[in-house]
């Protein structure tokens, strides 16, 4: 039998960089992929039952990844809307029915553009709709505490039953929607008791790898709304698989950014921040530096 080892040689190397291609592509996700984190002061959050909201977050990045010697771009704007319904109030615990409304993507990478809209019926016909039908209007009972705290119990997670669909791990390294109680991370912080221009406090999580550390200071408070300053860093040592390949990620990132916030809710109104983040993902046993720049832009609207 004739064995073409050129074409062999081409068939692989073609393998190895389409691979590489998507290694980058979640890397840069991973990198900005938002950690739960909550009030810890003295501070609470109140709503009231029946409440409903509409939450809007979208992340903006470009990467830029050494590959082989060579600088491999990539860009992604990617926007999830979530709706929150608080359905009751109970042991200082709000209990809620929370959704992922609707996803749209803009990708680009390496001269390759990846657009999907959830609200488009012939993208959710296609491939990636088909793996994200079972995410989209789903309802999630979600339990969160008085200060902002998402309360999980020990049930099966359902993202992770389908991780190795691209569709669930680029949900997942946009943030574990179960931890971020589909929205209500982004749209609640608890501001502390007697605050005043000048208050500052911080939170600090470690969970899976990911450390971070947020710093708040109020700038000012007019008509009950207060404007907030945020900065902080992040840490991440993580592991993922994707077809079967360990990918590790070990970054370092700072951010800043401004919030207002409805001071006798807690709602969040409007939330910007910028992020740098830099380190090596490993895979395939290579390592690729890469870093990221980021903006996040949340806004919360009543329904």
């Amino acid at each position: 039998m004739f064995f073409d080892k050129p074409r062999l040689y081409l068939q692989i190397h073609f393998f190895k960089k389409t691979q590489m291609k998507k290694i980058i592509l979640f890397s840069a996700l991973i990198f900005i992929a938002a950690a739960p984190t909550f009030a810890q002061n003295n501070g609470a959050i109140h709503l009231s039952k029946g409440q409903k909201y509409v939450v809007e977050n979208k992340i903006t990045t470009n990467s830029s990844s050494e590959v082989q010697g060579q600088q491999m771009e990539s860009n992604a704007d990617i926007t999830t809307v979530f709706n929150i319904n608080v359905d009751d109030v109970k042991d200082n615990n709000y209990n809620m029915t929370n959704s992922i409304a609707g996803i749209k993507m803009n990708m680009t990478m390496a001269g390759q553009n990846v657009t999907f809209d959830s609200d488009k019926k012939e993208d959710m016909d296609g491939q990636m709709g088909t793996n994200i039908k079972g995410y989209i209007n789903k309802p999630n009972p979600v339990t969160m505490d008085a200060s902002g705290k998402i309360i999980i119990d020990d049930k099966k997670d359902s993202l992770k039953d389908s991780a190795s669909t691209q569709t669930a791990m680029l949900l997942k390294q946009l943030g574990d929607p179960e931890a971020q109680g589909y929205g209500a991370t982004f749209a609640f912080v608890a501001i502390p008791q007697n605050a005043k221009a000048g208050t500052t406090w911080q939170d600090s999580t470690s969970k899976d790898g990911v450390t971070r550390v947020t710093n708040y200071t109020i700038k000012e408070i007019k008509d009950n709304i207060a404007t907030l300053s945020i900065s902080g860093t992040e840490t991440r040592d993580t592991k993922m698989q994707m077809n079967g390949m360990d990918i590790n990620t070990k970054t370092n990132g700072k951010f800043t950014g401004e919030e207002t916030v409805d001071k006798n809710t807690g709602v969040i109104l409007q939330n910007n921040s910028t992020m740098d983040a830099s380190g090596n993902v490993s895979a395939m046993g290579q390592d690729f530096p890469t870093t990221v720049k980021a903006t996040l832009q949340t806004t919360v609207k009543p329904m």
